[in-house]
């Protein structure tokens, strides 16, 4: 991995860096919408290569933004894993899979991403944030075992409250005395794109008490700050 953050041989001066950079990031603002990633991956690889990973983050950061807006989740994913090998405790790009998983379906992989995004989260002091993506993917995973499991991970981030909600809900549909969700696929991938494109600030928003009818419109957001 400390090869990641070395410059590589021969490297540009910081001037012809820079310069590439403004090339790169020119072409990527007047590339139609979803050319723009080719230009901020290639920017970030620059920037890894000249040994300045945090901003290589932010570039590789916009490029998944970008590829979740253009339905290319596959890409993202596989660009969140290039990201964790970088920053291994980068909590977005956790959070980021997590979504993926689930969206996909596959219950051991959804699991896996889970804990870990937790995990990251108490690492990096974002339980707060992180309990509330648990909750909005609680409302999106139609497996009981799963939504108990979240709930386990909520009390885990000292979140009793909300995990007592969740734990309610999978008794009553358990017993019978509430009705199972009916998975709704485009629903469901709606869900993924608005949460995962949005950032510490508006996930505070939503902490606070926004509603979900207050954010139907897909935030705007870079992800500058992928960890």
């Amino acid at each position: 991995m400390v090869s990641l953050f070395r410059s590589r041989s021969g490297a540009e001066s910081p001037d012809r860096l820079e310069k590439e950079l403004a090339s790169l990031e020119a072409q990527a603002i007047s590339a139609s919408p979803g050319y723009e990633t080719q230009f901020l991956n290639r920017a970030g690889n620059l920037c890894v290569e000249a040994g300045q990973a945090p901003r290589a983050l932010g570039y590789y950061g916009r490029a998944i933004d970008a590829y979740l807006e253009s339905g290319r989740f596959s890409a993202a994913e596989v660009l969140c894993r290039k990201v964790l090998q970088i920053a291994p405790n980068a909590v977005r790009a956790r959070g980021t899979l997590a979504w993926l998983a689930l969206g996909k379906g596959f219950q051991a992989s959804t699991r896996k991403e889970l804990a870990e995004y937790v995990a990251a989260a108490e690492r990096q002091g974002q339980q707060a944030l992180a309990a509330k993506q648990l909750m909005m993917m609680a409302e999106a995973a139609s497996d009981v075992d799963l939504r108990q499991e979240i709930a386990e991970h909520l009390l885990q981030l000292e979140e009793a409250e909300k995990a007592d909600q969740i734990f309610s809900l999978v008794f009553e549909e358990r017993n019978g005395l509430r009705t199972p969700p009916i998975p709704d696929e485009g629903k469901l991938w709606a869900k993924l794109l608005r949460a995962a494109l949005m950032g510490p600030k508006e996930l505070h928003q939503q902490a606070l008490g926004q509603t979900d009818e207050d954010s139907d419109a897909l935030p705007s957001l870079t992800r500058n700050e992928v960890a």
